[in-house]
């Protein structure tokens, strides 16, 4: 099977990034995904939820995902426990 090949993904232009943030206080934690040709968002709790909303109206569109008030969409857990081996 032959893998397709993904055009760049065109990153949003900074009014609709500034237009995003200004709602920081009312939305944040959700999920903004942007179609980064119309500017249009759509907002969910999870990346999937927001992509999906999106979905409905640019059904094949690639979309740009920012997490309001924070600098990164997803937290990578590596599940790893520090245990405390010191013994007095």
């Amino acid at each position: 099977m032959k893998m397709q090949k993904l055009p760049p993904l065109k990153q949003p232009s900074k009014s609709v990034i500034a237009k995003i943030n200004r709602k920081e206080f009312k939305h944040k934690g959700l999920v903004a995904a942007i179609e980064p040709k119309s500017g249009d968002y759509f907002l969910g709790k999870n990346t999937l939820e927001a992509v999906d909303r999106g979905r409905k109206k640019y059904p094949k569109a690639i979309f740009y995902c920012v997490r309001i008030g924070y600098r990164a969409v997803e937290e990578i857990r590596s599940g790893v426990k520090a245990w405390n081996i010191s013994r007095a």
